[in-house]
């Protein structure tokens, strides 16, 4: 793809924006970056950018000539600010797709609801032990882009969001991930049905020489894979499987081409992986596809530390576990967290809304959760939900949270941040909402 000259908009100035202008500067093309927000809001990321970048502040509307426009994740393609672009025929595509032109590595990629980043973590600490030359980013940590310009490597995993996957056409993975599909970004997305439609691209152009994992278990991912050539691998937690990767009798086993046998009992997974046993079993499916030794697979099972802010492990306060899962920002990953434990449950909830259906979790709520602590924007949402069959309590601060919680607690119970929502009404990111936790937790008295 020559970029020599080509005029180029890039749209939205965070991380991935600017990784993807510098990328298209230093190949010659002349560009120009978008923003809806003031130079003063973003003025450190905009340092970042190459000299010969364009920076407009306060408007998002490409530039009039463009040939191209490369969107952030963060961008509606159905944006008002790209009709002209669209009505002209301009090429309006995702940074995973412009990436995915230049690059010469095979491709993993992993999408889902819940779970990506553990899943996409976990199959490149396993390929690099079991001697594979690999990268891994996307939707996690560093941009697709951005890792073009990083040494030749076998393969790139890649954790793939709907958002990177609304503008794509060429995407094609050797290994394709779909973890499991429950609704969420409504607030962005018309449907689940819509949503859902969104994840099968990450499969659209795979042939008969590629591979497709799907979760069994979950009926919308179970769903998919109907017209796609690909080799279909299966991984369930619930049943035995002829081909695949399963849990029987507290252990996981493997069947697939060569290998048949058990992997590794549940019980020896790291602190990190005990709680998210789903997550494992397409990473060892994917280890075993590409001839991972079983000693490599299992030296890292055993000692692989987990990602904070899904479902990490704080500490112990008077035989109380305190959980920090801000990372669950819907109601499935909330639904699978709380179905993780056989212990009594006080659940931290609420912040901002994403257009999310609550009812579906007022069942499990009543079998699991001990006692509800609500916090954020959603608290009246939740109210009208629960409409007085649940005990509940509500703080104005995450801090107050965490004090009635522990009021509540008993020693064997766990305390768990996991808040059906997103974060921006209290805090920065679920990030800072994550590390606000620990530290509150880490200074609580006794």
């Amino acid at each position: 793809m020559d970029l020599k000259n080509k005029i180029i908009s890039v749209i939205g100035l965070g991380k991935t924006g600017i990784a993807t202008a510098n990328f298209l500067s230093l190949r010659g093309a002349k560009v120009s970056i978008m923003d809806s927000k003031s130079h003063d809001h973003i003025s450190e990321l905009a340092s970042q950018l190459l000299p010969d970048v364009k920076a407009v502040y306060k408007n998002c509307e490409p530039h009039p000539d463009s040939e191209m426009v490369v969107i952030s994740p963060g961008v509606d393609i159905e944006s008002s600010f790209l009709k002209s672009s669209r009505q002209k025929g301009v090429e309006i595509i995702s940074e995973i797709e412009l990436a995915s032109r230049f690059n010469s590595a095979s491709l993993i990629g992993i999408t889902g609801t819940n779970g990506k980043s553990t899943c996409t973590s976990l199959i490149g600490e396993i390929l690099k032990e079991g001697g594979i030359n690999v990268t891994v980013g996307g939707n996690l940590g560093i941009p697709f882009i951005s890792l073009l310009d990083q040494e030749q490597v076998e393969y790139r995993v890649l954790e793939i969001s709907s958002f990177q996957m609304e503008a794509t056409h060429s995407f094609h993975p050797k290994i394709a991930i779909v973890l499991n599909i429950t609704p969420d970004h409504l607030d962005r997305h018309e449907s689940f049905e819509q949503y859902a439609g969104l994840k099968e691209k990450i499969y659209a152009n795979q042939t008969k020489k590629d591979f497709l994992i799907l979760n069994q278990d979950d009926p919308s991912a179970h769903a998919l894979g109907k017209n796609c050539p690909a080799k279909q691998i299966r991984f369930s937690v619930e049943s035995p499987l002829e081909y695949g990767v399963y849990v029987q009798n507290g252990k996981i086993f493997a069947s697939i081409d060569e290998f048949e046998g058990e992997i590794f009992a549940l019980s020896a997974l790291s602190r990190g992986l005990l709680w998210q046993v789903e997550n494992v079993l397409p990473a060892v499916a994917t280890a075993l596809l590409l001839g991972i030794p079983l000693e490599s697979i299992q030296n890292v099972l055993g000692s692989f530390t987990g990602l904070e802010h899904r479902l990490e492990w704080v500490c112990n306060r008077d035989g109380v576990d305190f959980i920090n899962d801000s990372k669950g920002t819907n109601v499935g990953s909330v639904c699978k967290s709380l179905n993780t434990f056989d212990r009594p449950i006080i659940l931290i909830a609420g912040g901002k809304d994403k257009n999310a259906d609550f009812s579906g979790l007022k069942t499990i709520m009543k079998k699991k959760v001990k006692y509800l602590v609500l916090i954020g924007e959603t608290r009246p949402k939740f109210r009208s939900v629960l409409n007085g069959s649940f005990g509940y309590e509500e703080s104005d601060s995450l801090e107050g949270a965490v004090t009635l919680a522990k009021e509540k607690a008993e020693k064997g119970d766990v305390v768990l941040l996991s808040p059906a929502c997103a974060s921006f009404d209290m805090f920065k990111d679920y990030i800072d909402r994550g590390n606000q936790f620990k530290s509150i937790v880490n200074n609580l008295e006794g």
